[in-house]
């Protein structure tokens, strides 16, 4: 190999380096999601660090109403109450196999863009909850947001109905739309992102030194 070819092996080979670390590195920041219902509006700010997710809850009035810390390596849920400044630990069970071989999953190849993503279509039904959620899926390196899911399945439908789409094609995405309807088409609710920020997250705002623990809070 002359040196010429030699330089040009080298470059290209950093090129796929960078592209690898990239697309290995964690989302730290903040996403903003809105909850609409025909009868009411709830926002949720989603925080998120390394291992942890901590999902803050407010009102149609953007006042605070609850908080959740979700440990991805312990798979543990915490619920905060902010106002009182009390904490319990929520407990999470497994799914039932049968619920999830219910559910009919359609990859649309719809696709359109929101946020400055292409985002393709995901549809889960099912029958017996006459419920069908499509999941508007944005990739990126966005790690967190499946193992999420799992942990805090008994949080949202739309976290427990995204159990059944092929986990292996999920690895750093996340859905900029949720649409949860019957299935007749009748909307239930519609989860929408309003932002996302990637910056430096301190640690200290999944400490519940501050909260007292008690034991019956929800």
């Amino acid at each position: 190999m002359n040196s010429g070819m030699r330089k040009i092996f080298v470059l290209v080979l950093c090129c796929v380096m960078s592209l690898l670390a990239f697309s290995q590195e964690k989302f730290e920041g903040d996403v903003s999601y809105v909850k609409t219902t025909f009868s009411d509006t709830i926002y949720y700010v989603y925080t998120i660090k390394d291992d942890c997710v901590r999902i803050d809850e407010y009102n149609k009035y953007k006042r605070p109403t609850r908080a959740y810390i979700i440990n991805l390596m312990d798979k543990s849920v915490m619920v905060i109450n902010p106002n009182k400044k009390l904490y319990t630990q929520l407990d999470t069970f497994p799914v039932k196999d049968e619920f999830i071989q219910n559910m009919e999953v359609v990859h649309t190849g719809n696709y359109k863009y929101i946020n400055g993503y292409k985002c393709t279509q995901w549809r889960v039904k099912n029958y017996e909850e006459n419920t069908e959620i499509s999941y508007w899926m944005a990739g990126d390196n966005f790690n967190f947001y499946t193992p999420m899911s799992q942990v805090a399945m008994s949080l949202e439908d739309h976290f427990l109905f995204y159990k059944a789409l092929p986990q292996s094609k999920m690895q750093g995405v996340m859905p900029m739309l949720i649409e949860n309807k019957t299935l007749l088409r009748a909307p239930k609710s519609t989860f929408t992102i309003m932002a996302i920020n990637s910056h430096p997250v301190d640690a200290s705002v999944f400490n519940l030194s501050q909260y007292q623990k008690f034991e019956n809070l929800r």
